[in-house]
This record gives C-alpha cells, sequence and structure tokens, in this order.
C-alpha cells in the first residue's frame, strides 16, 4: 500500500524489470517440459465438463513460451536463473504459478473470447460484446503519454467470437457490426427451444456445434447494462488466457508485436498480425495458435511479476519459495490475491479471493506434473534484492498559503495519479479511469473539507454546488474516526489535517502520508471496483445470501451502534425504509460473476441468494453468516469512498452535514437525510 502519495506513485511506475534469460536457461526449461506434454495436456488443461481443452494445448504453449522470454515491451517472462545447479526451476515455478491462474479463469471453461454471461433482466442482451458490466470496452483507451499505441474505433468492422459457453441454452458468440449491419439488437433467448423436429417448419439448434437450446432474438432492442442496443465498433471483447480487453491493449500488442511494430521499422513477432483490425486473431488465428497464450503472458510479466507492495516482491518471493522446497502454500495464495484482488495478503479489502482452494490446488497438481520440487536448487541461494522505492524530497518552494502550497504539490502529480489511483481493475486485469471518482472530484472535496467542513457548533457551513459527493462523507468520517477521536462527545471545529508548520517553514510530508492513508483505504474499498455503494464480498457455501445487505462476515450493520455519549447522532431504525443500491461494483479476473444489488425492505419475507457462476438467484430462505434470512430494516450498508457504514456512523453524517443538523446551523447537504438509505 502507499506510503506517501509521491513515494508509492513513483514506485508503481519504476519497478524493476525481471532478469532477462538466456538462451541456455530458456533451453533447459524447455526441454524438461517437453516429455510431459500428455500428462499436462490430460491431467491440467481439464474442463469443468471433463476432457481436455480443445482451446487451451501443450503444444500451444510451448510455441508461446520462446516469444514471451524473448520479451514484449521490454518485459520478458523469467524462465530461471543462470549459473545455479536447477536455476530454470525458479522459471518452472513461475510458470506453475500462471497455469494455475489459468486454469482457474479460462481453462475450465474452456473459452478463449468472452462469453456472454452478463444478464440483464433474466435475459442476456446481445449488446453485452460493447461491455458488460456496465463496461464500454472501446473507450478503454491508453492513460496519458500512450494514446499513440491504442486501436482506433472502427465502426465498420465486423467479427464473431470464435469461442464461446456451452452449458445448455447456453448464449451463442458474441459479434459486432455496423448499425447499417445490425441496425439494433435484441437478446439471447436461453429458454427458447430449438430442437423442434415437429414443428412446422422443423426447428434446429444451428447457431453453434452441440447447442442444446437458446436463439439470438432480435425482434426489438435490448439494452445492456451500460445502455447499449447496438454493436457499432463492439469488437473489443476479452480475449486469451486472461482475456485482454480493450482498444489500449490491443493496440499494445500491436505496437510491440504486430503489423504496427514492422510498419514503423521495429522487429516484430507477428508482422502480418493487425491486432486492431483483427483482434479476433487471438483466439481465431490457425497460423499462429499460441496468441491465446501471447496475450496471458503480456499480463504477467506487466501485473505479476513486477509486483512489488508493502515489502512483497513477486521474484524475491519466487526464490524463497524455491529455495525452501516448495512447500509453503503463502506464496502461491499471494499470488492469488494480486491476480484476483490486486493485493498479495488476501483477505483484500476487495474482498476474499475466489477460489483460493482451487488455485492452490491446480498450482500443487502443476508443480506435480512438472516433477518439482527435486533438491536440485540451493536452498542457501542468494535472494534477488527488492527495488527501492524513489524517493521524492519536499518541496523547497512552499508558499505561505498552506492549502495552496499542499494542492499545488498534488497537481504537479496528477498525471501520476490519475494512471495509478483513480482507477479500477478491469475484468482482464488492466486498470482504467474509474467513472465515480476522479482527480477533480476528490481536489474539490478536498478542499471543501479543509476550508468548509467544521464538525463542530462554532463552524460555518455552506453547500457549493460540485460533483464530489463521493468523498466528503469518507474524509469527514475518516478524520472523525482515526484524527480525532473524542471520549466525550464534544465536537470542536475540524479540519483535514495536511501539514504541520507555516509560512516558509512548511513541511506537507504529514499531510500527504495523513491523506494517503485515506486514499489508500478508498482504493482498496471502493475505487478498485468502481463502486459507491458496498457490494457483496462474503460468500456461504459459495452463494451470495440476498441478506448481505444486513451485515457480511458476522456483522449487523443496524447494530452498529453509537457509544452511550453518542447516541444523540445514531440514526433511527425505520421498519418501513426500503431502498436498492445504486453500484454493484466492477470486478477485475472474475470474468463468469455478476454481483446483484443491495437492497432493503420493509417485509420480513424470507431472502434467498445468488450464484454468481450460473447467474441464478435462489428463493427461499438462505442466511447469512449472521443467520439473517431477510432484510427488513438492512439499510446501513456501506457507502462512499470508504464505505461509512451503520447506524452510528451514517448518523454523524445527517447530523454535522446533513438534514439531522439541530436548527439554526447551516450545513453542506441541509436536503440529504443520510438516515433514509436514499443517499
Amino acid at each position: 500500500m502507499m506510503i506517501t502519495i509521491e513515494v508509492c506513485m513513483a514506485a508503481l511506475l519504476l519497478l524493476s524489470l525481471a532478469t532477462a534469460p538466456t538462451f541456455g536457461q530458456l533451453n533447459e526449461l524447455i526441454s524438461h517440459l517437453r516429455p510431459l506434454e500428455n500428462k499436462v495436456n490430460q491431467k491440467l488443461f481439464t474442463t469443468q465438463v471433463g476432457g481436455q481443452s480443445t482451446v487451451y494445448t501443450f503444444k500451444d504453449l510451448m510455441l508461446a513460451i520462446p516469444v514471451a522470454a524473448d520479451g514484449i515491451a521490454g518485459l520478458k517472462f523469467y524462465v530461471g536463473e543462470a549459473g545455479q545447479n536447477g536455476g530454470y526451476e525458479y522459471g518452472l515455478v513461475n510458470l506453475a504459478a500462471f497455469l494455475a491462474q489459468s486454469m482457474k479463469e479460462t481453462i475450465q471453461y474452456d473459452a478463449c473470447d468472452e462469453n456472454n454471461w452478463d444478464m440483464v433482466g433474466q435475459q442476456y442482451p446481445l449488446a453485452n460484446a460493447c461491455g458488460q458490466l456496465e463496461q464500454s470496452y472501446q473507450d478503454y483507451t491508453c492513460p496519458e503519454g500512450e494514446e499513440h499505441m491504442q486501436c482506433e474505433v472502427d465502426p465498420n468492422m465486423s467479427i464473431k467470437a470464435t469461442t464461446h459457453a456451452t452449458w445448455y441454452g447456453a448464449p451463442g458468440p458474441l459479434f459486432c457490426g455496423p448499425k447499417s449491419e445490425y441496425p439494433f439488437v435484441g437478446f439471447w433467448d436461453h429458454s427458447y427451444w430449438c430442437d423442434d423436429k415437429w414443428a412446422n417448419p422443423p426447428k434446429a439448434c444451428d447457431v453453434y456445434p452441440g447447442q442444446k437450446s437458446g436463439q439470438y432474438d432480435n425482434s426489438a432492442p435490448v439494452p445492456s447494462r451500460g445502455g447499449r442496443t447496438d454493436v457499432e465498433g463492439c469488437c473489443w471483447w476479452g480475449r486469451g488466457v486472461i482475456q485482454t480487453t480493450g482498444i489500449c491493449n490491443f493496440g499494445k500488442l500491436n505496437y510491440y508485436i504486430g503489423k504496427r511494430a514492422a510498419d514503423e521499422g521495429r522487429a516484430s513477432k507477428y508482422p502480418d498480425i493487425d491486432f486492431c483490425k483483427t483482434p479476433d486473431a487471438i483466439c481465431a488465428s490457425t497460423q499462429y495458435p499460441e496468441l491465446k497464450w501471447i496475450a496471458g503472458f503480456f499480463y504477467w510479466m506487466k501485473d505479476v511479476q513486477e509486483y512489488n507492495q508493502g515489502g512483497w516482491y513477486y521474484m524475491r518471493e519466487l526464490h524463497k519459495f524455491v529455495n525452501g522446497g516448495m512447500t509453503d502454500s503463502k506464496f502461491i495464495d499471494a499470488i492469488s490475491g494480486i491476480v484476483n484482488r490486486g493485493c498479495h495478503n488476501p483477505p483484500c479489502k476487495t474482498g476474499p479471493v475466489d477460489g483460493g482452494q482451487d488455485r492452490r490446488s491446480n498450482f500443487q497438481s502443476v508443480l506435480s506434473a512438472f516433477g518439482l520440487p527435486s533438491g536440485k536448487t540451493d536452498p542457501n541461494a542468494d535472494l534477488p534484492e527488492i527495488p527501492p522505492p524513489v524517493s521524492v524530497p519536499v518541496s523547497k518552494n512552499a508558499k505561505s498559503n498552506l492549502l495552496q502550497a499542499f494542492m499545488d504539490r498534488l497537481a504537479r502529480h496528477r498525471a501520476v495519479l490519475e494512471k495509478n489511483l483513480f482507477v479500477f481493475r478491469s475484468l482482464d486485469g488492466s486498470f482504467v479511469p474509474s467513472t465515480l471518482y476522479s482527480y477533480d472530484t476528490f481536489i474539490d472535496a478536498f478542499s471543501n473539507a479543509y476550508k468548509k467542513l467544521y464538525v463542530g457548533p462554532q463552524g460555518q457551513r455552506r453547500r457549493d454546488q460540485s460533483n464530489d459527493e463521493e468523498w466528503h462523507p469518507p474524509l469527514i468520517s475518516s478524520h472523525e474516526s482515526v484524527v480525532e477521536q473524542s471520549g466525550n462527545g464534544q465536537h470542536s471545529d475540524r479540519q483535514v489535517q495536511y501539514n504541520r508548520g507555516s509560512g516558509n517553514n512548511l513541511d506537507l510530508r504529514y499531510g500527504l502520508v495523513n491523506l494517503a492513508a485515506f486514499l489508500a483505504q478508498a482504493q482498496v474499498e471502493s475505487i478498485i471496483n468502481d463502486s459507491c455503494d458496498e457490494t457483496h464480498h462474503d460468500k456461504v457455501d459459495g452463494v451470495f445470501p440476498i441478506s448481505n445487505s444486513c451485515g457480511q462476515y458476522g456483522l449487523s450493520y443496524q447494530d452498529m451502534s453509537c457509544p452511550s455519549s453518542e447516541q444523540r447522532y445514531q440514526c433511527p431504525v425505520n421498519d418501513q425504509m426500503a431502498t436498492v443500491a445504486t453500484h454493484s461494483g466492477k470486478y477485475a479476473n472474475s470474468l463468469y460473476e455478476f454481483r446483484p444489488h443491495f437492497y432493503c425492505g420493509a417485509s420480513q419475507k424470507k431472502t434467498g441468494s445468488f450464484d454468481p457462476i450460473s447467474l441464478m438467484s435462489m428463493k427461499g430462505s438462505f442466511a447469512n453468516r449472521a443467520g439473517r434470512t431477510d432484510v427488513k430494516r438492512c439499510c446501513f450498508w456501506g457507502r462512499g469512498a470508504i464505505m461509512t457504514k451503520g447506524t452510528c456512523m451514517l448518523g454523524k453524517l445527517n447530523f454535522f452535514l446533513g438534514a439531522g443538523a439541530p436548527n439554526g446551523r447551516s450545513t453542506l447537504y441541509p436536503d440529504i437525510d443520510f438516515c433514509s438509505g436514499n443517499i
């Protein structure tokens, strides 16, 4: 996590590259793997329904490894240590970790193209090709400084996916095309009985081989969750073993290893493949079947091999694991956290790892298939050094205006902040700009928090018309809970602390650390999932209880009351309260999960569960971890940047900032009742 904003962001950008492989290391690794073809295909590359994967094969993997080891965009797939006995085994373990995650994410589903899985109103919109879970893949542009790499969106491009789901009634392949070809698109009717030989005329299931049920229904436009009813320019869905998605990622492949590289005079692995004109080549190419693996290796080299946060450096931990005899599950658990949740120490703030045990078992299966551990490596071999963070000195030209000096510091690093902090992880693991949390709204909220948000009777408050509501309550509740807790319930005027000292003797580091601590929590609580409402994280027996809105991980939010000295601030629990969450979150690398919105109501009607794999709602009575089987009075789930929750904290917001302020005291949000649930 962040130590200071500047140090964290500099470290994210300046992680050292993995050690470049030599031909000898790669040759040893390939020689070790080559006799294992049957074992890998039959034991590792298998699907949920049984049998070998038809999409992912050992032969194609072996074509991809040398390409990745040779390097893409200056990054090289790590294949081991030169000059050490058994040094190639470090590379084997790196490959085993990659395959363990791939087996969980895509291989078990036998999918190369993204499946149509986001059900809206019990229907699968065909416009999901444009983006699922309110995403827009054609708008996944590259960050500032890399825009020249991204693909241009061609509205006339027409493509149909190569692979698709195969369960009973599964939607047909995603497709895209111009409005002249598809003025609008409808939905996949998964309940349609297509195999009816006695109908007049007879019906047949002919959309894809092995189809048992369902059909494309284009009789009327059906919007996706993002509001699209067409598929023009929508050819950028996920492809490959880690689901490469969006015009930036396809553009980078083209820029570094595709036709564009060759056209511009750079070395190119695939000079005849234009990933911007034929993104389907990743799944459809018979000439280069390894491309489905190459796209995944590119992600692994960028986001896993270079991971270096909180004292956990991937390359060092890999060596420790191998040197220690390959017996500790902490290594693969940390990698699963990085791939599935974005952190190395799960359970992360974004929730527990999906399928942690499966990933652990996969890893052990791959190690066993590879004949590891073999005892060849030296347990006392040196470990790679952790790359140090870059130290950024405090400005010597701080202005006398303290707030302005602080704002100037943030403004100097705006591009870095926007690229690395105000982003969420998309389905292919890449970071894209948050639709809810931006640099501008944060700065507006922070400025108001310092200048206006005095939490106490003497402060003069006024409401400015701005778009920073997601930030204000968390800034103040965080400050109230952490920076200046008061045991007697008496609240003096408070401001968000951002400095120490004054005039030319200003030291901004204290304020930066304070702000960094807040933003670190906000990033993992809400920004990473692009959600203002709390979302389902807590699975019980593999499904999400609908009553999670009452509290997750054994908590009861309506019972999170204030201490006796602060009871006057607390929200009353209204039996008639009913509301539905605005957001349900966006989740990286959980490619087949959709999470329903939280809601609460006045009825004590029993609530069931939601299966994120089948996308089916289960009726009946199903208890959350605290035993609740209804959602009555359960409207106090987390909201905002750090998920302010419970009757006490929401009540304090209402008392100090909202409609619950005592008569005669102005507030920032006088027309918002934070206790109503509709915030």
